[in-house]
């Protein structure tokens, strides 16, 4: 299926919300909100998660890169 991300979220869903929950910005609550999304099966793609939080699948993907890098 095109556009399934192929991230491997090292995090379990409870330690997800808990990291939500301790965020301050909007951004890093976006953020963490994707992956626990992707997590919990609620999206598949990336464009799916895209629609979902209100921004561009470049900006998804981007996000991703950068978790996949550095965690």
């Amino acid at each position: 299926m095109a556009g399934v991300t192929k991230v491997k979220i090292e995090e379990s869903a409870e330690e997800l919300r808990e990291l939500l929950k301790k965020q301050k910005t909007a951004l890093g609550k976006e953020r963490i909100q994707a992956l626990y999304l992707l997590k919990i099966g609620q999206v598949r793609t990336i464009q799916d998660l895209a629609v979902v939080l209100g921004r561009g699948s470049a900006t998804v993907q981007r996000w991703f890169k950068a978790y996949t890098e550095l965690g």
